[in-house]
């Protein structure tokens, strides 16, 4: 009998790796320039491509609310209509970067349950939404960011970082107290499986980033993660397969406590520091810049 988590499960076990020619022809011309030549590299290895290109990038960014949240519950609802219309900072950032912008909205009008007192997805509600989270590749990027706009989003990762790598709930949180109460409710339904964690204690959209995050894998598309929530999806995918974010590049750190201390522990060094503590994919729409730089070390490129 098959397991809502089933689907999830097998890819992560098939996971497609870089394509180590193409890396290998981009890191000759590219050598000499530090971590642009890393970059260059690791599009080379992700695209199939010895030489990279980014002109298709999009921004995926997930709309979503938590009951309890410290910031109101609309006002993921107010950023999801600025966002979708266009407007704000992202939308004039993203002109300029030439990046496509999809919203996708998770139900903001109905905030997950508080995870200190119950899960915050059953088990299916949290596979169709790593399903859902999929539907960022269907324009075909060849670069893609993830990222959300949701209310106490970080709040639930910080408690979802804790779950997987332990330490203290002022490690990873602001809110200690509510942590600590969150991951004692988890652990005492005997969750340790990083999907099980996710559907406990994650947002809509931490799951739908994850599910993001695997499709790109599956589809040679390499990813900028944009703040804590985006790092966290991606760790409890690593958590279930090592490897599983190696297509993908911290971009940014985000002022969130337990940010420094999550990329270590997943083996990333963000691309930026810029200081935001909350970006709505505006945080990584410079790295784009960074990106077509690194591509230029290229012959015949610049």
């Amino acid at each position: 009998m098959t397991q809502p988590f089933d689907d999830i499960k097998a890819l992560l076990a098939d996971l497609p790796g870089p394509d180590e020619q193409a890396a290998a022809a981009a890191s000759g011309p590219a050598a000499g320039y530090g971590r642009l030549t890393d970059w260059a590299v690791w599009l080379a290895a992700w695209q199939g491509r010895p030489r990279p290109q980014v002109l298709r990038p999009i921004a995926a960014i997930y709309a979503a609310a938590h009951r309890g949240a410290p910031e109101p519950e609309n006002a993921a609802k107010t950023r999801l209509e600025v966002l979708a219309a266009g407007e704000g900072m992202i939308g004039a950032a993203a002109r300029v970067f030439g990046a496509g912008v999809e919203v996708f909205d998770l139900a903001v009008d109905r905030p997950t349950p508080d995870a200190a007192v119950s899960p915050t997805m059953s088990e299916r509600e949290c596979a169709a939404t790593l399903a859902f989270g999929m539907e960022a590749l269907a324009k075909t990027p060849d670069l893609l960011i993830v990222g959300e706009t949701a209310a106490g989003a970080d709040r639930a990762a910080g408690a979802l970082a804790m779950a997987l790598f332990g330490g203290e709930a002022a490690d990873w949180n602001a809110n200690a107290e509510w942590t600590d109460l969150a991951v004692a409710r988890a652990r005492e339904t005997g969750a340790v499986e990083p999907l099980e964690l996710l559907r406990q204690l994650g947002g809509r959209e931490t799951a739908a980033m994850a599910g993001a995050i695997v499709a790109a894998r599956t589809q040679k598309v390499p990813v900028l993660l944009d703040g804590f929530s985006a790092c966290v999806a991606g760790a409890v995918l690593q958590a279930v397969a090592p490897g599983a974010l190696d297509h993908c590049q911290a971009v940014q750190l985000t002022t969130s406590p337990g940010h420094a201390r999550l990329l270590a522990r997943i083996g990333k060094v963000a691309m930026m520091d810029l200081g935001l503590t909350h970006s709505d994919g505006l945080g990584a729409l410079p790295a784009i810049g960074l990106l077509r730089t690194a591509c230029t070390l290229q012959p015949g490129r610049g």
